[in-house]
């Protein structure tokens, strides 16, 4: 069931009841929120993480990439730095219990997953993450440089672990190479290390400067302001199109007047019934629903539980007969009776006359 919305009152923002259940926020959506990620706006990740709207992620050529190509990242940069494993394989048998959420023991407000991880001998203390990226801008990462929303997810999952660093690692490719990526050869050639200190990563946020606790302490204000009121940010109509179409589908009434949501439906109706009539459906529909209960009732008879594609499935259930109680125990069973409260939606066959 979609949740119920409205708009605030200068309808540049959508108000929910405060949910109860929550996504957290990412490494990706820590730069949006703090207006560092230029492909995705701060009212997104509020819609992401109340659970509002989401759109589907279509698969593409670099989100595939990206899965084809992480495991031969990982295993190239296991040759540079010692005991260096997916996250996966650093649960193991627990993998299930952290698979959607790498840091539910560290906190209720932020989360993510990690790609890799470089451990102790033990194999079980974490002494750097690792972050695998795929990408055709080499120029972006030159002279040590690392995207600013990637530089910003290593330093929040670091952080959350207790660590001082974090390893980037960034394989470059064509176009060639997007079209057949199982077939690319992870090396020194096409791949860069960037080993990135916590308290030397600094952010600029609208012209003033804050390390990751900084840019933490603003998410997290962030999240009482928005998150925990149910008060999005203001929404711009061209770049939050897509998610503001998802909600506003949910109810169609906060923009148009009720009758006209009415009519719309009812001609929808009438056009379904007469496409229906005309196409022949409703002929084929009654008759199916004759031959079925033919076969029903011929199956019941003669103890048969399968024909074809059909399977006949005997359920008997014990049913409280309240009818027989009331009569039996009538003081008794007004003391139990309760008044609720439903509603039904139903409409006419046929369009009134005006």
């Amino acid at each position: 069931m979609a949740k119920s919305w409205d708009y605030g009152d200068d309808r540049k923002r959508i108000i929910i009841s405060p949910p109860k259940q929550t996504n957290k926020i990412s490494g990706h959506r820590l730069s949006t929120i703090l207006g560092l990620n230029k492909y995705s706006t701060p009212f997104q990740a509020w819609c992401e993480i109340t659970k509002l709207a989401r759109p589907e992620i279509e698969d593409n050529k670099y989100l595939n990439a990206g899965r084809v190509l992480e495991p031969k990242i990982i295993e190239y940069v296991s040759k540079q730095f010692p005991n260096v494993m997916s996250i996966k394989d650093y649960y193991g048998k627990v993998f299930k219990q952290y698979e959607f959420n790498n840091f539910k023991d560290e906190s209720n407000i932020f989360g993510g997953v990690i790609d890799a991880v470089a451990t102790a001998d033990d194999k079980k203390t974490i002494m750097m993450i690792c972050e695998c990226k795929t990408s055709s801008h080499p120029e972006q990462w030159r002279n040590g440089n690392v995207p600013v929303e990637y530089l910003l997810q290593g330093a929040l999952y670091s952080y959350l672990k207790g660590l001082d660093r974090v390893l980037f690692a960034c394989t470059f490719l064509d176009d060639v190479d997007y079209g057949r990526p199982e077939d690319v050869q992870v090396s020194d050639k096409n791949t860069i290390l960037v080993v990135k200190k916590l308290k030397d990563m600094i952010f600029e946020i609208d012209g003033e400067y804050y390390n990751i606790q900084g840019c933490m302490e603003l998410a997290t204000q962030w999240w009482k302001d928005y998150v925990e009121s149910g008060i999005s940010p203001e929404f711009d109509e061209k770049k939050d199109k897509e998610y503001l179409d998802l909600i506003r589908a949910t109810d169609e009434t906060k923009d148009s007047d009720l009758f006209s949501v009415c009519e719309e439906a009812i001609n929808l109706a009438l056009k379904i019934d007469e496409l229906k009539e005309t196409s022949g459906i409703n002929t084929l529909e009654k008759r199916l629903k004759l031959l079925e209960t033919s076969i029903k009732n011929e199956m019941i008879n003669t103890g048969a539980t399968n024909c074809g594609a059909y399977k006949l499935t005997r359920k008997v259930t014990k049913k409280f007969n309240e009818e027989e109680f009331a009569n039996a125990n009538p003081d008794e069973y007004e003391s139990y009776i309760e008044q609720k409260e439903s509603y039904t939606l139903t409409k006419s066959k046929k369009k009134e006359e005006e």
